[in-house]
């Protein structure tokens, strides 16, 4: 199985092709703050899923390479990791404007608002990533 992500030290590294990129845990942190009282877990585990599905497209698309004899792969697996991350990092955003009452507190909790934010991120979620 190919890998193009690992997770090490609490920092996700993705090298493929020409595409690299350094994500830290503390840098995705504060994200979360309104959504769990465990940020840093949160955190984590964010960056331990891309990175599986990362390495699971990579290791697909090695698979069908090998089976077809096409071209190489490299490129193909090069656009979908930048559109990949691109699009989680938008949803992080997304994330990070949703609130837990638990976390916050119940009183004058914005629901109206709160539930516009959490649609948004959902659909961020659900669509393309």
């Amino acid at each position: 199985m190919m890998k193009i992500a690992i997770v090490e030290n609490r920092c996700l590294a993705i090298v493929t092709g020409t595409f690299a990129a350094n994500i830290a845990a503390k840098d995705i942190e504060h994200q979360f703050d309104a959504l769990t009282h465990f940020p840093d877990r949160r955190a984590n585990a964010e960056l331990d899923e891309l990175a599986h599905r990362l390495n699971e497209f990579a290791g697909y698309v090695v698979e069908l390479w090998e089976k077809a004899s096409a071209p190489n792969p490299e490129p193909e697996i090069e656009a979908f990791t930048r559109r990949h991350v691109e699009l989680t990092r938008r949803y992080w955003a997304a994330e990070s404007r949703c609130m837990n009452w638990f976390i916050t507190g119940p009183a004058r909790f914005p629901v109206a608002r709160n539930e516009k934010r959490m649609k948004i991120s959902d659909a961020r979620r659900a669509g393309p990533v």
